[in-house]
């Protein structure tokens, strides 16, 4: 997954079912079988799911096959673990709960800008 170009592509994934607060923890340096935690934040479980549906499809595209996943059916923490990278989508509640930046605070970290969106298609307002 260090392959930038990929990585990319997966946040666009992300963005595109509107997960936001996106940041990517460097576990390179710590006893782990992962590269990388990617860390996401939704608004609700149907969304949840919908990210982690896509990623799932982006990542099968980009040669990655999924090798385990976590908490689908409840929605509000859904791990994806394609081996090489783990994906973490949450509810914005149980995120700062768990509060995995911090747990992990030592790991070099990317946070990557939400898209400029507007809530009112008409009129571009928020």
């Amino acid at each position: 997954m260090a392959e930038d170009e990929n990585l990319l592509k997966i946040v666009q994934a992300i963005h595109a079912r509107h997960g936001f607060m996106v940041r990517a923890l460097d576990m390179t340096e710590f006893p782990l079988t992962v590269d990388l935690f990617l860390i996401v934040s939704s608004d609700n479980r149907i969304q949840s799911r919908a990210i982690a549906d896509h990623v799932e499809e982006t990542a099968r595209d980009l040669g990655w096959r999924l090798h385990h996943s976590e908490g689908y059916e409840e929605g509000s923490w859904i791990l994806l673990d394609f081996v090489d990278f783990v994906v973490h989508v949450f509810l914005v509640e149980k995120r700062e709960y768990y509060n995995l930046e911090m747990l992990w605070s030592d790991a070099p970290s990317r946070r990557f800008e939400d898209p400029e969106e507007s809530d009112d298609p008409f009129t571009g307002k928020r």
